[in-house]
């Protein structure tokens, strides 16, 4: 028969083409599944720091001076103020602060960093870009769609789904069926 010929021409074609985004979805659905372990986008860091006694000013330009001595990013300054009489609070954007003494310029940095690969592959496969990826990301479901169905249907004899495949692909299906029987009788 032709027509599996054709199938291991197309599953092999195919295939090639879906390795790299096969992989990205793979990576990023093992962080996904583990989020209640790990953030899988961003790390955290808290970390100490001491820049001397502030300078005597307004409120706003110690902050300033907090965020300039720091290195950070004017942009990412949501907002400030006092919340003791010498603690101050410098908010920053995605729940990151500096908190500090005002007296003696020491205190604490909360900030994150987006995980690098992780951050990317996790945008890609959430669909976080949404536009023309839609597109491709439905595309790229349907290669699937057909590598799984061309996979199954190229071999004949015993090799095949006719022969021992049928049990393999029952065995496959069995799996999302028993969690799903599983999830509605709990």
């Amino acid at each position: 028969m032709r027509w599996r010929k054709l199938f291991r021409a197309l599953h092999r074609d195919i295939g090639y083409v879906a390795v790299s985004l096969t992989i990205a979805y793979a990576i990023s659905g093992i962080a996904v599944n583990h989020i209640d372990d790990w953030n899988p986008n961003y790390s955290y860091a808290d970390e100490a720091f001491d820049l001397g006694p502030l300078p005597a000013g307004t409120l706003g330009e110690q902050e300033a001076f907090v965020v300039t001595k720091l290195g950070l990013d004017r942009r990412s300054v949501r907002g400030h103020f006092l919340e003791t009489a010498t603690e101050l609070r410098v908010f920053l954007t995605d729940g990151q602060e500096a908190r500090l003494d005002v007296r003696t310029g020491r205190g604490r940095l909360k900030s994150l960093a987006k995980r690098a690969v992780f951050f990317e592959v996790n945008a890609l496969h959430l669909n976080n870009l949404k536009g023309i990826w839609t597109y491709i990301a439905d595309i790229f479901a349907i290669a699937l769609m057909v590598l799984a169905i061309t996979g199954m249907t190229m071999m004949k004899g015993d090799r095949g789904f006719a022969g021992r495949g049928k049990y393999f692909v029952g065995a496959g299906l069995l799996i999302p069926i028993a969690f799903v029987i599983y999830l509605y009788s709990a």
